[in-house]
């Protein structure tokens, strides 16, 4: 009989600590911030030195899942964000939550925590959920945000989902998940779902990386949580489109903003993606060929340098498109 899901932190802990130290950075600092308009505490791990990069992470994650980017990116002071309910930070509860209460949500802990760093602006960098989180932020508090990297779709209206996230927006699956015990081989099958066949042919995703997804989904309240909000933003038809970051919203962003979108990524073509940007002043396109939805995975050290040398850039574009930096 297959063993149940259980919350273990020392155990969640330990599998971090272990992909941290696999990828050449050991010993993470861990912090809470305080987000008093929402009750809850909101972890960090707060690691370097140099300009500030807050990390937001997608769904269902947590921050640890951008380490491998964390690494190609030295020189930095890398806050790496567990968004609410996912690692361990405290959840919100998502029962009666409208979509201003949401917008509302996203604002406050991420300020919260930029504003815990002391060194605003930074730069943001978003992946999926994480995405719209940061450009939300963005436009609604530009003094916070120095310049916007999107590795992968962000969650822009006219994101679409993939067949298995929306059966994971119905009732049955939704609860199902949460006591199932993850697999390895169910790690690798949704990693192919999102664009990431090449990787998982080549072998990729083992030892301490793929102990960390295990780690995630069975000894903490991630996925049940994800799954909450899953289902107040989406039905089994796809996501609710007046939840997600829309035009108004990308135009009001002050900042530059960098979208890499592999062609391989279920959640919008690299078409769509640019309609998104051209409604975002100072932004840049690039299609990774061959990539999937999490960018990194693919080539860390490839999307490092490309962020790098876009940072490097970013202050002479915006004076070419009269923005701020």
């Amino acid at each position: 009989m297959r063993p149940r899901p259980v919350r273990d932190d020392a155990r969640y802990r330990a599998a971090e600590a272990a992909l941290w130290a696999h990828h050449g950075i050991p010993d993470p600092v861990e912090r809470w911030v305080q987000v008093p308009s929402l009750g809850i505490r909101v972890r960090v791990m707060d690691r370097g030195e140099g300009r500030p990069v807050v990390f937001v992470h997608g769904t269902p994650s947590a921050g640890a899942n951008l380490v491998p980017l964390v690494a190609a990116l030295p020189g930095i002071r890398a806050i790496v964000v567990d968004r609410p309910g996912c690692g361990l930070s405290d959840p919100i509860d998502y029962r009666d939550l409208t979509r201003d209460g949401l917008l509302a949500a996203l604002e406050a802990y991420l300020a919260a925590v930029i504003e815990s760093v002391d060194q605003a602006p930074v730069d943001l960098v978003g992946s999926s959920a994480g995405g719209m989180a940061v450009l939300h932020l963005a436009s609604v508090r530009p003094d916070l945000a120095r310049s916007i990297v999107l590795a992968g779709v962000p969650a822009v209206r006219g994101m679409r989902l993939p067949a298995q996230m929306k059966a994971a927006a119905t009732a049955p699956i939704a609860n199902a998940i949460p006591r199932h015990w993850t697999t390895e081989r169910e790690v690798r099958a949704s990693l192919r779902a999102v664009g990431h066949e090449r990787l998982i042919a080549e072998g990729g995703v083992t030892g301490p990386d793929m102990e960390w997804r295990l780690a995630l989904a069975r000894h903490t309240d991630t996925f049940a949580h994800e799954l909450r909000l899953l289902r107040r933003v989406a039905t089994w038809r796809g996501l609710r489109s007046d939840w997600m970051i829309a035009q108004a919203g990308l135009e009001a962003i002050e900042a530059p903003s960098l979208w890499l979108v592999g062609d391989r990524d279920p959640y919008a073509s690299p078409a769509r993606v640019h309609g998104w940007a051209a409604h975002a002043r100072g932004s840049t396109v690039v299609t990774l060929p061959g990539v999937g939805h999490l960018p990194w995975l693919d080539d860390a050290r490839g999307v490092g340098a490309m962020i790098a040398r876009w940072w490097a850039d970013a202050p002479a574009r915006m004076a070419d498109v009269g923005g701020r930096i």
